[in-house]
């Protein structure tokens, strides 16, 4: 899946001039937490967040630049200083912007937000903004794919197979001691695992498996020290 299939088209904006004020404004009338700034033309030029605004003097919330880091680093207190108590989008924002383009693959963009801790990327073609990309997309996307129906006829021991083939492939998985039956639709798990976590997992590899209504297990826990069986969970 590409970015372009789930991304907001024409997203919000504001341009640099806009007051910080307006700005947060539009965020909490909209429920967004973040804004691109584009200029005149359209072109990205940073981002203000919610995450921006946590730091201002109005709130008694800024940082003190104390005198003697003005001293030794008069340049970066400056820039701190316009960065905590501008009053303009473009004073304020986060400049340079981490963007995507809209063939980005999904998996490589959730990576990008996973990494730098970030909710929203905008896209650009070039450097011009043409959508965004919000947890929101992802997680409408996400549900569309979870509520889809498969309508495909399959016998219970079609089923028990496929089930099976996907505990074989599964580096983590049990192999011999795990027996799978399914009836009328309802997976079966018996046998012996070695962890809360390895039953936990087998169940979800049957709920995930097309053809299964419920999942019902009776799967004892080995000790795999000892190997002693402590019964079912």
């Amino acid at each position: 899946m590409n970015i372009k299939e789930i991304m907001t088209i024409d997203p919000l904006t504001v341009a640099p001039e806009t007051t910080l004020s307006d700005a947060a404004r539009i965020m909490l009338d909209r429920h967004v937490s973040a804004l691109p700034v584009v200029s005149g033309n359209g072109l990205l030029r940073g981002i203000i967040t919610d995450g921006d605004l946590l730091r201002r003097p109005e709130l008694d919330t800024a940082p003190d630049i104390g005198w003697w880091r003005g001293f030794l680093a008069p340049e970066t207190s400056a820039s701190a200083f316009v960065k905590t108590r501008g009053r303009h989008v473009g004073e304020v924002m986060t400049t340079p912007v981490r963007s995507v383009a809209p063939s980005t693959a999904l998996g490589d963009a959730i990576a990008m937000m996973v990494k730098h801790h970030i909710k929203q990327v905008p896209v650009v073609d070039g450097d011009r903004l043409v959508g965004m990309l919000e947890r929101r997309n992802v997680l409408a996307a996400l549900v569309d794919r979870l509520l889809v129906v498969d309508d495909e006829v399959r016998s219970d021991d079609m089923v028990a197979a496929a089930i099976r083939r996907s505990i074989t492939k599964s580096k983590w998985a049990p192999k011999g001691t795990v027996e799978v039956k399914v009836r009328d639709g309802v997976a079966q798990l018996s046998g012996s695992v070695f962890s809360e976590a390895e039953r936990q997992a087998l169940v979800v590899i049957a709920e995930n498996t097309a053809g299964v209504r419920s999942v019902s297990e009776d799967l004892a826990l080995i000790d795999p020290v000892s190997g002693y069986a402590y019964g079912s969970f």
